[in-house]
């Protein structure tokens, strides 16, 4: 019975490799509330901004401060000794017709996994993306419009948009554009 009960919690404690796991409702609201402002900041500065949220000694989520990177690409501050980073968090900048933007990268993926945390990205139309990086899958939280959106923004200039990815598939993804 004991030995059951230890199984079943470290069947709930620990991903399986390649199994992806949702993240909680209440750390999206958190980050749907702290993406909207950077990303009015983000359009108008034409660059990505990015940080983590992390996790506090007591538990308690925090954010970093969210610095600003270039046109494409971003490396955020470290946390503060005593935080925790759980998740990256990055906006893809501003539209631009050139460049695709409106799905999470190869190397957005590959930085998740090398850091150890998971990622949220928001795009330019709006859209909210999550990767679990133990997984190695991207899945789009909402659509066009969900967080603010570039007055600019046009959509379908990145193709058909789904709702979740692969690494192998970002990677073909990637290939076409």
């Amino acid at each position: 019975m004991i030995l059951a009960l230890a199984l079943l919690l470290t069947a709930c404690v620990f991903q399986p490799l390649g199994t992806y796991l949702p993240p909680p409702p209440e750390q999206v609201e958190r980050v749907k509330a702290r993406f909207a402002p950077l990303q009015q900041l983000s359009f108008a500065a034409q660059y990505e901004y990015c940080g983590y949220l992390g996790r506090a000694e007591d538990q308690t989520p925090t954010f970093t401060e969210m610095v600003r990177g270039g046109h494409d690409g971003c490396t955020p501050n470290l946390p503060k000794p005593g935080i925790t980073p759980i998740a990256s968090l990055h906006t893809h900048g501003s539209y631009d017709p050139d460049v695709p933007a409106e799905f999470p990268t190869v190397r957005d993926m590959e930085s998740d996994r090398f850091e150890g945390v998971n990622g949220y990205i928001a795009t330019p139309g709006g859209r909210l993306w999550y990767i679990d990086s133990r997984a190695m899958v991207a899945v789009q939280l909402c659509g066009l419009g969900c967080l603010p959106q570039d007055p600019e923004f046009h959509a379908g200039d990145d193709g058909e948009i789904a709702e979740r990815y692969t690494y192998a598939e970002l990677k073909e993804l990637e290939s076409v554009f």
